[in-house]
């Protein structure tokens, strides 16, 4: 109940604090981290027992804290929109991007990092999107406390029913954009890679929301582009699967065939028994004997079952040297 009430009180104080007009604030000296980590704590963002380390460099501010494993990771990006916004207000146009990196303070293994730019902020703060849709735009990074930020290491934080419940935002090129969004979707159903494209997404929606179209157009090509391959990556491994679930099913068939099975008596007994007990050793070592219960089924019982020894003959000795065995002349 209180960590409900805490978001609370921080959605309306985000509400707030973004309709405020931050777009025209005058820049300011280059900032340094102390005079970074004072505005952030004099501003009473964040729990007074949180230590704030800071680094600046043209115009990003990269922030380091510890932060523990229960706080929600909305609440974290309602902190970092905050926080956003308190060092426009302090340093102006200085501050073109703020980048939060929260590591566990349990663990300390684990790091959630929250990025934040001005074009998030300036789009909330001119209503030009939503609360929820401000919330969705942000992702929630996560790495190993010994990995790089935007390395292989990191995942986008986007669950699939997020992905699927999401929606554009109305505006540039909106039929392209929700072509675009369905084949994301697509991709999350079967499970693809979709969580860099879908980043790739939200940042093009960002900019629409900002009406910055002439950015849209090669973002747009790469997000299309990425999902062409990944596309087909779902789609062969898809296939993938079913041939692997289809010969899973042909070797349980195999296995009840092998359970059933004794050769039928008649011509070629010895070289028949010969033949099955060299099939069932190969199955019990794990290999998949389907192709040798298939041809010792059509080619031997079968032609045995009408008479026909010669075909029988023709059969036994094919699987004899596909197996190995030495066979023989007396049948």
């Amino acid at each position: 109940m209180i960590s409900t009430f805490l978001t609370r009180v921080k959605m309306r104080t985000l509400l707030v604090a973004a309709t405020c007009c931050i777009t025209s604030l005058p820049a300011w000296a280059a900032p340094t981290p102390t005079q970074i980590t004072e505005a952030i704590t004099s501003a009473k963002i964040l729990p007074a027992s949180v230590a704030l380390n800071a680094r600046y460099s043209l115009g990003e501010v990269s922030l380091y804290m510890y932060r523990s494993s229960k706080v929600s990771d909305n609440d974290l990006k309602i902190d970092s929109v905050l926080i956003t916004k308190t060092l426009r207000d302090k340093f102006g146009s200085d501050i073109k991007a703020v980048q939060l990196n929260f590591y566990d303070k349990e663990s300390k293994a684990q790091i959630r990092q929250c990025t934040v730019n001005q074009t998030h902020v300036n789009s909330f703060a001119a209503k030009q999107i939503s609360q929820d849709q401000l919330m969705d735009m942000l992702t929630i990074a996560r790495m190993s406390a010994g990995g790089g930020a935007g390395g292989g290491s990191s995942v986008i934080s986007a669950s699939k029913q997020a992905v699927l419940s999401a929606t554009v935002v109305p505006g540039f090129e909106q039929r392209k954009r929700e072509m675009t969004l369905l084949k994301i979707k697509d991709l999350a159903d079967k499970d693809g890679n979709y969580q860099e494209i879908f980043s790739m997404f939200k940042r093009m929606e960002a900019l629409v929301a900002a009406g910055q179209v002439n950015s849209i157009p090669p973002l747009y090509n790469d997000i299309e582009t990425k999902i062409l391959v990944e596309a087909s990556k779902a789609d062969e491994r898809g296939r993938a699967d079913l041939l692997a679930s289809q010969a899973r099913r042909t070797q349980a068939l195999a296995q009840t065939n092998i359970l059933s099975y004794s050769p039928p008596w008649g011509f070629g007994l010895w070289r028949r028994t010969a033949i099955w007990n060299a099939i069932k050793r190969l199955n019990e070592r794990g290999n998949d004997v389907s192709s040798y219960l298939v041809a010792l089924k059509d080619t031997v019982d079968k032609p045995l079952s009408r008479g026909d020894n010669e075909a029988v003959k023709a059969g036994v000795i094919r699987l004899e040297q596909s197996l190995g065995l030495p066979g023989g002349y007396t049948w």
